[in-house]
Parts: structure tokens; C-alpha cells; sequence
């Protein structure tokens, strides 16, 4: 009688409910490897647009004094206005004059009111602001130089005029009898001024319109003028600062009402 030792099995082709096992494990690792891509992705947007989150913001926010401009005269209770960005989001804006906060604004449009009317008169003080933002980040403006003006002075105008080549750019203002207004102008670049003009409203119409005009105060081709005049008669009155060359000039000005 013979006996086999040895025996050799060979398995054969899974049946009918091993083959739907497999696909279900297949499908759950599939719907899991698809999870974890998503999660990752989602995970990656959080952290690039609110990397403030974890503490990497370190980027931070810009402002700006944009009133009163630099070397306005003011006085009594004055108007300061900032504005500020951030590319995240800011919080808080702080408004400094010469170097002591006056006011912390938390909205846009930033404000505050600063108080000159114990100042003495004919004197320079510094306005500045620093925007915070989200991250504790913190951005410092330029410092915005102005002057507490004389009681019974109006500004007309100050600050900086741009005037195009072969163009002019007028200001105007009212005035009544018995006041005087004085002031001064400065090329800062581009050559020189071809003109400077002071007008009632009838005949800055007529100089508009390229007819014969007669002017209240002229000044031909400088670079720095200054003027000072009595108001003859009450209305509208427009100072020009006219540009016959080729190329832009920029032009500081300061006036007032006495």
C-alpha cells in the first residue's frame, strides 16, 4: 500500500463574496486618500490667507496724515484725518502730535480732533499716526509739519499743486472787503512758473476764455514769489499758477486770509 507524503494545493480564483470584499476595501482606501487631500488642501488655504492665525503675519500696515497737509496753518480744535491698510486687516490707528497721542481710532475713516487753541501763534508743530493690525504688526506714517496760525487767519491754500506743461491749475477762495491776503510760492521742481495770477471771478472767466483780462496781482516767470495785498471788493476770487513749458512743474504754495 502506497502513501503520499507530500500534497500540493493549489488555491483557486477567489469566489463570488471574496471578490466584492476587495472592491469594498479598495473603495474605502480610495474615499480615504481623497479625504486626506482635501484636508490637506483646505489646510493649506487657512494657513495662506490667515497665516496671522499662527503668528506669521509679520508684515506691517501703511498710514498716512492726509489732513491737515504739511505746512497748513491751523488752529483751535483741528480736524486730523489718516488712512491705513494692511493686508490682512487693521485694528486701531494712534494720532501723535509732536510725539504725544492726542486719540485711537478703531474705524475707518480714521479721525481725530487735536486741540491747538492754547498753542502760541506763529509756531511749527509735528502731527504723525501708527496703524496696528491684527497681528500686534505696526506701521508709522510720515510726520506732517503745520503751523498754529494768527487769530483771525483763514488758510486759502497749502500744500503742493502739480502743474501740467503748457497748462495752468487755479485755486479759488472767498474774500470780503477788509481783508488781506498774503502768502508765498516755491518751485520744488521742474524749472520754473511762467505765471502767477490773482483774479475776482469776472475776469479769471475771461482769462479761461482767452480774452483780455485785468488782474488783481501778477507775477512773470519765477521760481519762489511772495505777495501780500488788501481785498478791494467782496466775492470769489481764483489764484492761477500757469505752466508754459514742456514739462510738469511742482509747485509749493501757501496763502491766507488776515
Amino acid at each position: 500500500m502506497r502513501c503520499r507524503t507530500g500534497r500540493t494545493v493549489r488555491q483557486g480564483p477567489p469566489g463570488p463574496s471574496q471578490s466584492a470584499e476587495g472592491r469594498r476595501q479598495k473603495v474605502v482606501r480610495r474615499t480615504w486618500q481623497v479625504a486626506a487631500v482635501l484636508l490637506a488642501a483646505a489646510a493649506l488655504a487657512v494657513f495662506a490667507g490667515c497665516e496671522w492665525l499662527l503668528g506669521f503675519d509679520t508684515t506691517p500696515p501703511t498710514c498716512q496724515i492726509t489732513s491737515p497737509v504739511d505746512s497748513a496753518s491751523v488752529n483751535g480744535v483741528v480736524p486730523v484725518a489718516a488712512t491705513a491698510s494692511d493686508t490682512v486687516g487693521v485694528d486701531r490707528v494712534e494720532f501723535y502730535a509732536d510725539g504725544s497721542l492726542v486719540s485711537t481710532d478703531s474705524f475707518s475713516p480714521y479721525a481725530a480732533g487735536w486741540d491747538a487753541s492754547g498753542l502760541a501763534e506763529r509756531t511749527w508743530h509735528s502731527l504723525s499716526c501708527i496703524a496696528y493690525d491684527l497681528a500686534g504688526n505696526k506701521g508709522y506714517s510720515d510726520t506732517v509739519a503745520v503751523e498754529i496760525a494768527a487769530v483771525g487767519q483763514t488758510s486759502v491754500y497749502h500744500g503742493e499743486l502739480e502743474v501740467a506743461a503748457r497748462s495752468d491749475s487755479a485755486v479759488w477762495f472767498n474774500a470780503a472787503v477788509g481783508d488781506t491776503l498774503s502768502g508765498d510760492a516755491q518751485v520744488v521742481s521742474g524749472g520754473t512758473l511762467s505765471m502767477f495770477l490773482w483774479l475776482d471771478k469776472d475776469n479769471y472767466q475771461k482769462y479761461v476764455a482767452n480774452q483780455s483780462y485785468t488782474a488783481l496781482f501778477r507775477q512773470d516767470n519765477f521760481s519762489q514769489m511772495s505777495m501780500r495785498q488788501g481785498v478791494a471788493t467782496s466775492g470769489k476770487f481764483y489764484l492761477v499758477f500757469a505752466n508754459a513749458g514742456s514739462s510738469e512743474v511742482k509747485c509749493w504754495a501757501r496763502f491766507v486770509l488776515e
